[in-house]
């Protein structure tokens, strides 16, 4: 299964009808947790007798309203599962209009249709909305709207067929060392610089926010403010995230397998020292995409990568302040974060030479994103 994400562009009376229903999802999410019924065959027989009680809800789409009542039912699924990993978990509360963004068809109720030049999304009760394919999609199985700020998006959720497999070349390896300075630096000794998108607007940011504190709550000002705010955000995540994207597909074309730290990001960003420099890099977003869109990602153990000589394997302990690699032994000079790269390598290469178990994972012949599709995915994780 994969998911797409695409615009719509609904005109004003469309918008309304994609805001109305959202708001009717709402109403009946905040209807369930109010009547704490808890089986799924509970709420769907509450659902049929509450239809009766409430006519208008006939004018929505029977899919999309019983898919309100499998939200609440994961959403309960996924606290117990918390609790169980020893979270403090409460009940499930009310959903705020701000809180409550998407409601979901589910395999039926909708099409995708060209209209001349025009794509356009039919969804059942609401009608012909335009849509931006920016890639052929089929075998489509659901479909989630979701408002983002002052945008909306669909979801489409595909069930991909034919896989292909391609081999895989250990000669095409390389080792990344991801940093803050740095955004990475890798065995190849080919630097990334950081392109700090947060930091460049922590400026206006601040100024926003500041904005948004001075105004009354409840008010139209305020929601203006809000939504200014959340536009800035935007900005820095999509610019983030295209760079993560160039960034990854550039080393999936070029490399077969690619070894990564495997690193604790939730115990680094307790350091408020490091912290905001480790979550505007998103080290967590890059392995991710990565892991599906090159052939092979190894995880290899952090230990040490830094402080080993990556020629002779003599330890050098250096604080973060140092940038160079020195080693009294063999002599090596070059720059740390080259040193730890290489040290990744040989780490994951001896793993995959190794007899340590490696499975194959399937990936489908259609990639996530823009980028041609890529065949075999192999996911280690070291322990």
């Amino acid at each position: 299964m994969r998911n797409y994400k695409f615009r719509l562009y609904p005109t004003k009376q469309q918008e309304q009808g994609l805001q109305n229903a959202l708001s009717a999802s709402r109403w009946l999410y905040n209807y369930f947790i109010s009547k704490n019924i808890h089986t799924v065959e509970d709420m769907q027989f509450a659902l049929t007798e509450l239809k009766e009680r409430e006519p208008w809800l006939r004018g929505y789409h029977s899919k999309m309203l019983q898919m309100v009542i499998h939200k609440i039912h994961a959403g309960r699924k996924s606290g117990i599962a918390l609790e169980r990993n020893g979270h403090k978990v409460g009940k499930l509360g009310y959903a705020s209009e701000i809180d409550y963004s998407s409601f979901t068809y589910n395999q039926s109720g909708f099409e995708i249709e060209k209209h001349g030049k025009t794509d356009l999304l039919w969804l059942s009760k609401i009608g012909y909305i335009e849509i931006r394919l920016h890639r052929l999609v089929d075998n489509i199985k659901q479909i989630t709207i979701l408002r983002s700020i002052n945008r909306w998006y669909a979801i489409i959720c595909c069930e991909n067929i034919k896989p292909i497999f391609k081999f895989i070349n250990p000669m095409r390896s390389i080792g990344i060392d991801v940093g803050i300075t740095k955004f990475s630096h890798d065995s190849n000794n080919r630097v990334i610089e950081n392109p700090l998108f947060l930091k460049k607007m922590l400026k206006p940011l601040k100024r926003a926010s500041r904005r948004l504190s001075r105004r009354q709550k409840g008010s139209i000002r305020r929601r203006v403010a809000r939504t200014k705010l959340q536009e800035l955000h935007r900005r820095v995540h999509n610019k983030r995230h295209d760079f993560l994207h160039k960034t990854s597909i550039n080393y999936a074309r070029k490399y077969d397998i690619i070894f990564l730290e495997r690193l604790k990001v939730l115990n680094m960003v307790k350091n408020r020292h490091l912290a905001r420099g480790i979550l505007d890099n998103s080290w967590s977003t890059f392995k991710r995409m990565l892991q599906y869109k090159a052939k092979s990602v190894i995880l290899v153990l952090p230990n040490n990568t830094s402080i080993d000589c990556s020629r002779c394997n003599n330890k050098v302990p250096k604080s973060l302040a140092v940038r160079i690699h020195r080693c009294d032994r063999c002599g090596l000079m070059l720059d740390r974060d080259h040193n730890a790269s290489l040290n990744i390598k040989q780490r994951g290469l001896k793993l995959l030479m190794g007899h340590e178990e490696v499975t194959p994972v399937e990936i489908l012949s259609e990639s996530v994103k823009q980028e041609q599709p890529i065949g075999q995915r192999w996911s280690v994780h070291v322990y």
